[in-house]
């Protein structure tokens, strides 16, 4: 169509999309006509928050799993025990807590925008210290320090840029706006599992890693045409400036001049000794936890060689079918973006809790029965049943049960919890494969996704089309985690 501006585009997706879930017939000279007349600026800033938000996901995705493809030659070429291969490539997970933790001080102190740019910083140096480090002192040291700095930046991002983003969009896109950050993440993966299998034989592994400086320093461009988020300015009594900033967002009917931050950071006690407030957050955590070890971490760092081990020819047939999980989880995740709205949490989360156990289940019989290719069956089976519940759900109850005042540090905590046990099992996957074998680790995570069913049958509730302030009311006034919004 002529003249269709990006967040006309974004527009018309999202009413296209509002008129399926509700069954209702839809006109498109309607939806044209309807189409308000946004300024170019306001459409300039909004593609580009979305660019930002799909940059960081991607950074995100590439980062935790580009090591797997180069994993097995890097251990090869510095003579890596087990142990040291599992502890260099928790390094980046180590890096990706601490970012996490200082997240939430770091963005209040100097705002949205310069930790954005700092998280850029940092990742775009440990990817430029990968290749440099490997040609001025080669050795697993260099490449430790390189994957902790990329770390810090990763970890940093992947509040703050989301955050940043819900601030920033006008109030209809920033569902859409912010929902891009797990699709790029999975999209990132599939580019770290394509790139070694595109590369192998034409490139070195220093080279492969280092690749992610692009991305990195993309991140950083976007930040640098963006304002600082009005909300943070405003809570600084920044008022001209952060009036200034809201009319270039389209946010200036948005935005209460009065609006300050939250909560002060005196209140985080009070407000957890409140209601259902402390539930909520051991409730998260909790789904953290079981995100972690219902095993699609050790898939993620180490899928080349558990498809080794299930029967697969080591090299590019690995590789391959690495790629083909990879492909999978991005389809998926797409699926999961229109279902979660349309079925609800709590069913997803039940059903592919369900659906996750089973299919491990098939991948156990087949690796005792040395059946590869129904293993690979089953693994695909496992992450669409993951993309479609305990991978996306976990990142959207936080964002709607914690309570406005704590909502950030709550996030904060939650994912800080996510980064602490995804290097716990990347620092020990392997360790457990060789003590237990592959079939019996596996059987593992099938006790951790029956354990996240009978949690989710009995604590989860269902949030689909609940108001924040609802919802936030019944957690205040105490009410039974299963019972909130109810």
């Amino acid at each position: 169509m002529p003249g269709l501006s990006p967040l006309d585009f974004l527009y018309l997706c999202s009413t296209v999309g509002r008129a399926y879930k509700s069954r209702r017939p839809l006109h498109l000279a309607h939806v044209i006509s309807a189409l308000p007349p946004y300024p170019s600026d306001h459409m300039a800033t909004l593609f580009l928050t979305a660019g930002l938000v799909l940059l960081n996901g991607m950074l995100f995705g590439f980062s935790t799993a580009s090591i797997a493809g180069v994993v097995g030659t890097i251990s090869e070429a510095f003579a890596l025990s087990t142990r040291a291969t599992e502890m260099m490539v928790t390094s980046l997970l180590a890096g990706c807590f601490v970012g996490a933790v200082l997240a939430a001080p770091i963005s209040q102190r100097i705002g949205r925008r310069p930790s954005c740019l700092l998280a850029a910083t940092l990742a775009f140096a440990g990817y430029a210290l990968v290749p440099l480090g490997q040609a001025m002192a080669p050795g697993v040291g260099m490449l430790v320090a390189a994957r902790v700095l990329i770390g810090l930046g990763v970890g940093l991002s992947s509040m703050v840029v989301p955050m940043y983003a819900a601030e920033v969009t006008p109030a209809r896109h920033r569902g859409a706006v912010v929902s891009l950050f797990q699709l790029a993440v999975t999209i990132g993966i599939l580019l770290g599992y394509a790139v070694p299998l595109a590369l192998t034989g034409r490139a070195s592994w220093d080279q492969m890693l280092g690749g992610g400086v692009l991305i990195a320093a993309a991140c950083a461009g976007a930040v640098l045409l963006l304002p600082e988020s009005p909300r943070w300015l405003l809570s600084r009594g920044r008022m001209a400036e952060g009036e200034a900033a809201a009319r270039r967002l389209g946010l200036a009917g948005e935005i209460s001049m009065g609006e300050g931050e939250s909560a002060p950071a005196g209140n985080w006690r009070a407000v957890l000794g409140r209601g259902s407030t402390r539930a909520v957050l051991i409730l998260c955590s909790v789904l953290f936890v079981l995100q972690n070890f219902s095993g699609i971490d050790g898939i993620l760092y180490y899928a080349p060689h558990i498809f080794t081990e299930l029967g697969f020819p080591a090299g590019v047939a690995a590789l391959a079918a690495t790629f083909g999980l990879g492909l999978v989880n991005v389809l998926a995740t797409m699926g999961a973006m229109m279902l979660v709205d349309r079925l609800g949490r709590r069913p997803l989360l039940i059903a592919g809790s369900a659906a996750m156990a089973v299919s491990l289940a098939v991948v156990i019989g087949a690796a005792l029965a040395d059946w590869p290719y129904v293993a690979l069956a089953g693994l695909c089976a496992y992450i669409v049943a993951f993309a479609l519940s305990l991978g996306p759900l976990p990142y959207v109850l936080m964002s709607e049960l914690f309570p406005s005042a704590i909502r950030e540090r709550g996030i904060a905590a939650a994912s800080a919890t996510s980064w602490l046990f995804n290097a716990i099992v990347a620092a020990s996957f392997l360790s457990v494969v060789e003590g237990i074998g592959l079939a019996a680790t596996i059987g593992i995570f099938l006790v951790v996704c029956v354990a996240s069913l009978f949690i989710s049958l009995a604590y989860v509730p269902e949030t689909r089309q609940k108001e924040l302030e609802d919802i936030e009311t019944d957690v205040l006034a105490g009410k039974a985690l299963r019972r909130l919004g109810a």
